[in-house]
């Protein structure tokens, strides 16, 4: 049984799973950006760099190449435009225009990798995003325009990320993490005032930066090793779909039904198209032995 497909979903839709507290940790912080992703950037260097010294100790971390700068370049725009849209725009704005980003990582990937997407990933990507719209359709509040685009270029850049990492998926691109969150730190570092946050912004930041951000994006970075770069950007719309339940839970700021009935048609669509995509490799191997 080939379990490899199956085995880079899971990852990736775990990894997707932990990010979607991040929305939530950045309201509980509120802070500067650039307060915030000094840290975010210095210490998730910190984690992945352990992170690939016991799991690879004998690896290189840094090769310099175009690919791997490419990937920590995209990944620091991303990073700084995330956290910078939220404190620019609603976490619902930011959240419904990342979520569009399956969209960017399937054209892209027609674009430059030539690699097609199934008529059942498209499929799932539309109805996804049907239920992503359907969750935030009683939310949606007057856009902040610069908020929105810096949005916009956050699901671009990571939509790019994604089909980079694929172009290369023989290779582990977990590295290119240190080098993105050191650049993060250098550019915040200039701009921002990394100690001045106060009380319990230091406990929420140390989660955030030490535990959630570091364990979901080297889940995230293991994901487009073994599947699509449309796949992985479609499961990136979990995020969107469980972050009003970690909102309800912590801020008891109750979902509405739309909330929970457009989470169910995303949660069920990403569980069926994994479960057909899973059947669809394994005949294909039958039929190849």
């Amino acid at each position: 049984m080939n379990t490899d497909y199956m085995k880079g979903f899971l990852l990736t839709a775990l990894g997707v799973l932990v990010l979607s507290f991040d929305a939530l940790l950045i309201r509980l912080i509120n802070s500067e950006s650039f307060d915030l992703l000094f840290w975010r950037g210095l210490l998730l260097s910190v984690a992945v760099f352990f992170w690939c010294r016991f799991r690879k100790p004998e690896q290189a971390l840094f090769s310099w190449d175009a690919a791997f700068i490419r990937s920590a370049l995209l990944f620091t725009v991303s990073a700084i435009c995330f956290v910078s849209a939220i404190t620019l725009t609603s976490v619902a704005n930011v959240l419904v225009i990342i979520s569009a980003q399956p969209l960017f990582a399937a054209v892209m990937s027609r674009v430059f990798l030539r690699e097609k997407s199934s008529r059942v990933t498209w499929a799932a990507i539309i109805v996804s995003m049907l239920g992503i719209g359907w969750v935030l359709a009683g939310s949606w509040q007057s856009p902040n325009l610069t908020g929105d685009l810096i949005a916009l270029v956050c699901g671009l850049s990571l939509s790019a990320k994604f089909v980079n990492d694929r172009a290369n998926s023989k290779r582990d691109m977990t590295p290119a993490l240190i080098l993105s969150g050191l650049i993060i730190a250098a550019i915040s570092a200039t701009f921002g005032s990394p100690f001045s946050l106060q009380g319990p912004e230091w406990g929420w930041m140390l989660l955030l930066c030490l535990v959630i951000l570091p364990l979901a994006f080297i889940l995230i970075t293991l994901g487009p090793m073994r599947i699509s770069a449309a796949e992985v950007g479609m499961l990136m719309l979990l995020e969107t779909a469980m972050g009003p339940l970690w909102t309800w839970l912590w801020l008891d700021e109750v979902p509405s039904l739309q909330a929970v009935q457009g989470g169910a048609v995303v949660i069920g669509t990403l569980l069926v198209h994994g479960l057909i995509q899973w059947r669809r490799h394994q005949r294909k191997r039958q039929t190849a032995v």
